[in-house]
């Protein structure tokens, strides 16, 4: 076992889960490839491969292991069983009918953003967003969320996951961010303005857990995400944020009796 600031590790668990994450992101591929890509011996990849494959975490194919189902299906009862999902779910699909819009719905951990829910209205922009993980300071949702942060939280995501940027609009100066995020915690909402993905803009409200007193957590965002060309006038600076805030707002009493 090795030492780390967290601790200790074992090294045999640490390699499988290294290996996974290489599949993901590679896979299909040999034994081979993947060890070659993490720097393994090939019979230390092979092992290790052969042990998922017994336990249905990876599949054995013609051009190579790639992961299993199994993962799809543990990501399905893990999202059933967050609250805010429960919760959050029949507001999303009202706020989509109402505004027409691609509504989002969005929670953190690790200091990373990920999409449980969205989703589409009859005017909706087509854009793929469930699963998908997301770094927190170049959309609203992220931002909605780090506004609500203690700054010491907020600074250890930004030293860990930098601000790379994704847009030339994208911020990535800590202080400029810093700003932004006060005027967030101030209004309620957070903006995107084609800082995530050109020509995408959106308004999102935090979900704030009601039980954890003044220093209230938070537990997710929603927001509304909009094509460039409607995100303008006082439809994008104030209908759809008091929409949001409003969603935003019944999701959290609804939050205190679940």
């Amino acid at each position: 076992m090795s030492e780390n600031r967290t601790g200790k590790r074992i090294e045999a668990s640490g390699r499988t889960l290294e290996l996974l994450r290489t599949v993901a992101a590679i896979g299909p591929a040999s034994a081979t490839e993947i060890a070659t890509e993490l720097g393994f011996a090939k019979s230390t990849a092979y092992y290790h491969l052969e042990t998922l494959a017994d336990f249905e975490f990876v599949v054995r194919r013609h051009d190579g292991y790639q992961l299993s189902m199994n993962f799809l299906s543990m990501g399905h009862d893990l999202v059933n069983q967050l609250d805010i999902y429960q919760v959050g779910k029949p507001q999303i699909d009202r706020l989509a009918e109402e505004t027409g819009e691609l509504c989002i719905l969005m929670t953190e951990e690790h200091g990373y953003g990920y999409y449980i829910y969205d989703n589409r209205g009859e005017g909706a922009v087509n854009f793929d967003t469930i699963g998908h993980r997301k770094h927190l300071h170049n959309n609203a949702l992220g931002k909605a969320v780090l506004a609500h942060m203690d700054e010491r939280r907020v600074d250890e995501i930004l030293d860990r996951h930098g601000l790379p940027p994704t847009t030339d609009r994208t911020i990535t100066d800590r202080a400029a961010l810093k700003e932004e995020l006060a005027t967030a915690r101030s209004e309620g909402v957070a903006f995107d303005r084609e800082e995530q993905l050109n020509g995408l803009c959106c308004i999102a409200a935090p979900l704030l857990d009601s039980d954890s007193g003044d220093d209230r957590e938070v537990k997710g965002a929603i927001s509304v995400a909009v094509p460039a060309s409607r995100a303008r006038g006082t439809y994008f600076n104030e209908e759809l944020p008091m929409a949001v805030s409003d969603t935003a707002n019944l999701v959290e009493l609804e939050l205190q009796d679940y």
